[in-house]
């Protein structure tokens, strides 16, 4: 995990503290933004955060921003920005809300459903 610069931490999924909360990918990546920064702020930083994850690495799949469950506030915020909920999870001593931000390439789906991948 990286130290925490200007409210915002990135670790890998699978190496940090939600890598058995969900079936992490190898290229996942967590951003922890300080509780201090909330609404707007937080919906901008997220926005630039995820477009720069993106541009950085684009084999990841899912930027996840985990947030205290119950917190509407920043489930908007995050929302906002792009992410939506996916699942609640137990961690030891918390509750979080884990939302995700997917490119493009994860989410575009075939409309033709008459065509088999590859054929």
């Amino acid at each position: 995990m990286l130290p925490m610069i200007d409210g915002v931490r990135l670790a890998r999924c699978v190496t940090g503290r939600l890598r058995e909360a969900y079936p992490a990918g190898a290229h996942d990546v967590e951003v922890m933004i300080s509780p201090a920064c909330t609404g707007e702020a937080m919906t901008r930083l997220l926005r630039d955060i995820a477009d720069a994850v993106i541009t950085a690495d684009p084999r990841c799949r899912r930027l996840v921003c985990a947030v205290p469950e119950g917190d509407l506030g920043r489930v908007a915020a995050a929302e906002s920005a792009g992410f939506r909920h996916v699942v609640d999870v137990d961690l030891p001593g918390e509750q979080l809300s884990l939302l995700v931000h997917e490119p493009g390439w994860v989410t575009r789906t075939d409309m033709d459903l008459d065509h088999v991948p590859g054929s």
